[in-house]
């Protein structure tokens, strides 16, 4: 079977050359998990996202079925053998990996997923739906949904012109030697000063989004002297189109990038950025500015064969060493694998070569989590763990500062 791909597909295909397009969940389980039961779970979910076990076909932008894929999904590994990694090619197939990494009393869990088949939303949409499956829910009368047609149809007025869009970003990381290797980074924001910060960005009528752009531009700032930033930030098209009935899933890309231009100035606070990223990330939103790269692949995707579109693309495509996701809060209710509950989860982006750095967060049970994938020096990973200490140390202070003494009390306690 062959299952065409949709024309936002081919975005994460611009810069091969620089990242590898994964995206990557970590879990940790309460007690082990049934290997069984998982791989019927995988194999009920291909019922409804039929591609997550095909191989992708770069030139013509589709997933094709693959031989005996399913037995190359899970891998399982002993805790003492764990390479921190996941090896998947996505052009061979499957779309998904997944490693058991055995604990002594435990499971862990590390879910590779193709970001040629879905953006970070919609790889949450598919862990909830491979959960549901080894739960032994019925999946037979959901369906996944991965047009972006009646979104854009949704958000379209047929006599408002679209803005143009235009954006490079400039900063640079400094050339750091040394040999190449994997590198990954994570940082936690516990539950106390992230309920601060909550609090904070609701006095101040600002977002979440706003806040940690904002601290991660500071964090550059101070550790590479760039002043003038520009970082693109992800739009979830799913809020943004019609609601979806409650047997659709989307895993599916749905997200378009704005690249939000951010300045630093020498003695700015982070409250003083925060401001002025929220007004900037208003404009733009009321100005629908992440609408034309999707306006535009969509129509030459009817026009034109994948090749060439993503060789036009490449061309328009505005760049950035620099990117930021947020892949927003983790629902606990649906991550019950038979009775087996989740104790931490988080998701991030994709291994990137160096000078290209992505910062990711994700929530669960209120804890941030701050990661990076990288492929580059020691001194470039080193490089790394300092934007992560300084992003949350600048969220840390954020949080404490002004808050009322009955408030900060409460959250203590």
């Amino acid at each position: 079977m062959i299952y065409h791909g949709e024309p936002l597909d081919l975005m994460p295909t611009l810069d091969l050359a620089e990242t590898y397009p994964l995206l990557e969940c970590t879990l940790s389980l309460t007690h082990p998990i049934d290997v069984a039961r998982l791989k019927a779970a995988v194999a009920t979910t291909q019922t409804v996202v039929p591609q997550v076990l095909g191989r992708y076909n770069l030139r013509w932008n589709r997933f094709e079925d693959a031989a005996d894929s399913l037995d190359q999904v899970i891998e399982e590994i002993p805790a003492i053998h764990d390479p921190g990694r996941g090896n998947l090619d996505v052009l061979t197939g499957p779309q998904l990996k997944i490693q058991i990494i055995h604990h002594p009393a435990y499971d862990a869990l590390r879910l590779s997923m193709s970001r040629l088949l879905t953006d970070g939303e919609g790889f949450k949409h598919y862990l909830y739906l491979l959960a549901a499956a080894y739960d032994g829910e019925d999946l037979a009368n959901f369906i996944n949904e991965r047009s972006v047609r009646k979104i854009l149809a949704h958000l379209r007025h047929p006599h408002r012109a679209l803005p143009t869009l235009n954006g490079n970003s400039d900063e640079t990381f400094p050339s750091l030697q040394g040999d190449v290797h994997h590198h990954r980074g994570e940082a936690t924001i516990p539950r106390v000063v992230s309920r601060r910060l909550r609090q904070r960005t609701q006095t101040e009528n600002v977002t979440m989004n706003a806040m940690l752009l904002s601290a991660y531009a500071l964090s550059l700032f101070a550790l590479t002297g760039e002043k003038q930033l520009i970082i693109p930030y992800q739009v979830d098209l799913r809020l943004h189109g019609p609601v979806a009935a409650s047997n659709v899933v989307q895993v599916a890309n749905l997200t378009s990038e704005m690249p939000i231009p951010i300045t630093v100035e020498d003695g700015d606070r982070l409250g003083d950025v925060v401001q002025r990223t929220q007004a900037t990330i208003s404009r733009l939103r009321d100005e629908l500015a992440y609408l034309p790269p999707l306006v535009e692949l969509n129509r030459m995707s009817r026009a034109l064969p994948p090749q060439l579109v993503r060789r036009l693309a490449e061309k328009h495509r505005p760049q950035a060493a620099i990117s930021f996701a947020n892949f927003g809060h983790i629902d606990h209710t649906r991550l019950d694998f038979g009775g087996v509950a989740v104790t931490q989860i988080y998701f991030a982006g994709a291994y990137r070569t160096m000078p290209h750095f992505q910062l990711t967060v994700s929530v669960y049970h209120d804890a941030w989590t701050l990661a990076f994938r990288m492929l580059g020096s020691e001194p470039d990973y080193q490089l790394g763990i300092k934007i992560l200490k300084n992003v949350v140390a600048q969220l840390t202070q954020w949080g404490r500062e002004d808050l009322p003494d009955n408030c900060r009390l409460a959250d203590e306690g």
